[in-house]
């Protein structure tokens, strides 16, 4: 098995209509649109009108929406419609995801979710590309299908060699040009790793092709790379995980020392004869007094949420625990909404 997507739609409507339409987003004709299992409603309107109403439950919540496309390979053995329901409903019990709809278009299925649930808990969407990879090597075992490949997120072994995907915007640059600035850049890094692994002439061969290379210095205290190009810079997350300074040393890349990039700007000429009394911070003459306000400030709203929750256990029954509790999911049927 293999995941094509995982998004984040912003509204519910255009992704129901676009997953029952009868054709794709290529304006080619879909030979099977079916729902093979829902909790949310089977027609688009009140599919629509369930995951709006779930949305109530979290009202500062904006991203619950999660849209899942999930396939498997051309030589993997054919699935029913049944198949393709249990994989579906494997996956958001893996996920957490209680409310969702799962259509079946021709040899691959889309799946879309609400992380709320219906306790007013959310699913967690933490470290979930991961979390589905590793959910989608047991469907694989469950349903007896061929086994896929990890990606670098989960085989830490192929990390020096990810590279990321192209974007749409990508693909649209490569239509019209013939490439894209990342791709320039990934193959510049390439050639200059294979002749240059020293930091210093990397930068130099990097230059020439009018790369800007800097290493800066993270919150945590770590190295990182960035390449600059056009007025973009770059950097893993963009590139890929191969092009990380940690691969980058791995395959090869000697580095000088631990380099800063604010460390090679020059100091302004004001700032050359200040002293260093002047790097100390000074206090206001009033700092004590603002400080005890501050302090019964945040008193005072401690006071007031211990109150609210007093008030809310009174009224409701004690707040659930937002951990997923893995029981059995409800019928494929929605409940009713008014």
């Amino acid at each position: 098995m293999a995941i094509a997507m995982i998004s984040r739609p912003q509204r519910a409507g255009s992704t129901v209509r676009y997953l029952l339409g009868p054709v794709d987003h290529a304006g080619n004709p879909r030979e099977i649109v079916s729902v093979v299992a829902s909790t949310i409603g089977r027609e688009p309107d009140m599919a629509v009108k369930f995951l709006n109403h779930v949305a109530k439950l979290r009202p500062r919540l904006k991203s619950h929406l999660y849209h899942v496309s999930i396939s498997g390979p051309q030589t993997d053995r054919e699935l029913s419609p049944k198949d393709w329901a249990g994989i579906g409903r494997m996956w958001c019990a893996g996920m957490g995801i209680e409310n969702y709809m799962i259509v079946l278009h021709d040899a691959h299925i889309h799946i879309l979710g609400s992380r709320i649930r219906f306790d007013g808990t959310a699913a967690s969407d933490r470290n979930d590309y991961r979390r589905s990879e590793l959910l989608l090597r047991k469907i694989e075992a469950e349903f007896n299908l061929e086994r896929t490949p990890s990606s670098h997120l989960v085989d830490r072994s192929r990390r020096s060699s990810h590279r990321r995907a192209r974007s749409l915007k990508e693909l649209h640059a490569v239509e019209k040009d013939g490439h894209s600035h990342k791709d320039f850049i990934r193959a510049a890094i390439e050639e200059a790793l294979a002749s240059v692994p020293d930091e210093t002439r990397m930068r130099a061969a990097l230059a020439e092709a009018g790369i800007d290379m800097t290493i800066e210095l993270a919150a945590d205290g770590t190295d990182y790379v960035l390449f600059g190009y056009h007025g973009h810079r770059h950097g893993p997350r963009s590139l890929g995980q191969g092009y990380s300074l940690t691969n980058l040393v791995q395959k090869g890349l000697q580095l000088s020392g631990p380099q800063n990039s604010s460390a090679q700007i020059p100091v302004p000429p004001w700032a050359l004869d200040v002293t260093a009394e002047a790097d100390q911070p000074r206090r206001s003459g009033k700092h004590e007094e603002a400080v005890r306000r501050l302090r019964g400030v945040g008193h005072e709203a401690h006071e007031v949420i211990k109150r609210f929750r007093i008030a809310k256990r009174t009224k409701n029954a004690p707040p659930s625990s937002d951990r997923y509790n893995a029981e059995q999911l409800p019928d494929d049927e929605p409940p009713d909404v008014t």
